[in-house]
């Protein structure tokens, strides 16, 4: 298993590479075969040379001249793709911090072939990752293994009909096979924005593709002056993938 982080560059920001650091150390720790993508997506130029003393033949720097994410999501996801040579992929923001357990769960649950992704719980911290809060309280252990009945959960399906939206997966959190995207498609970041992540997810579900999610917390998000927000427009994103899924099921329903 060979897994290839994309981590997003967007802003300058004084946290990346010691994130990038204490990320690469976990992996190194976990013994996993990784490749490291540090993804500029049309940002701050000077982002470069924080993070220039990091590049090895496993860390690899692009500058996009193409701005993917358009300001308001990870647009590392879909523009480093074709840079991207392990079968699985994990896109992160561009300061939070994994530990090797992250990977060495990952690992165990890759072992299952009908796994298609991973994903667990995190802690929120301020800027000196000092820890704060678990992210998804209280822990529990949903059963990815019965995707159907995930989506059902998170679309709140009564008598068949589709009553909301929830996302319950973190997306810096969550790892998934590559070869996903032959089966179902890439992230859609145009029209999805900073939802993209629930939408994927969602489509995971919706076509009854496996995972396994861990309630232990194994990564550390990090809350600072610097971090990126979602846009002002994200509730209206969130019903267009409430839209999308309410036909989606209907359909399925009738067939």
């Amino acid at each position: 298993m060979k897994i290839s982080i994309i981590h997003n560059l967007y802003k300058k920001n004084p946290y990346v590479n010691e994130s990038i650091r204490y990320n690469i150390m976990a992996l190194e720790e976990a013994n996993i075969e990784y490749q490291y993508i540090l993804f500029n997506d049309k940002g701050d130029p000077e982002i470069y040379e924080d993070v220039k003393d990091l590049i090895t033949k496993d860390v690899i720097y692009h500058y996009s001249d193409y701005n993917f994410g358009m300001g308001v999501c990870s647009g590392g996801w879909v523009g480093a793709l074709p840079l991207v040579k392990g079968d699985i992929i994990h896109n992160t923001s561009q300061d939070d911090v994994f530990i090797s357990n992250f990977y060495l769960a990952a690992k165990t649950a890759f072992e299952n072939p009908e796994v298609m992704f991973f994903s667990c719980n995190g802690i929120r911290t301020d800027e000196n990752l000092n820890q704060e809060s678990l992210l998804i309280h209280p822990q529990s252990t949903p059963n990815y293994l019965q995707p159907i009945e995930r989506f059902k959960e998170w679309f709140g399906v009564v008598d068949n009909k589709i009553t909301r939206a929830n996302n319950q997966l973190l997306a810096p959190g969550t790892l998934y096979r590559k070869s996903l995207h032959d089966l179902i498609g890439e992230p859609d970041l145009k029209t999805f924005k900073g939802a993209a992540d629930f939408e994927y997810w969602s489509r995971i579900l919706f076509n009854e593709y496996k995972g396994i999610y861990s309630p232990e917390a194994y990564w550390l998000y990090r809350v600072s002056e610097m971090s990126v927000s979602h846009s002002t427009d994200f509730p209206a994103i969130i019903n267009i993938v409430l839209e999308k899924y309410k036909k989606l099921w209907k359909e399925k329903m009738q067939s």
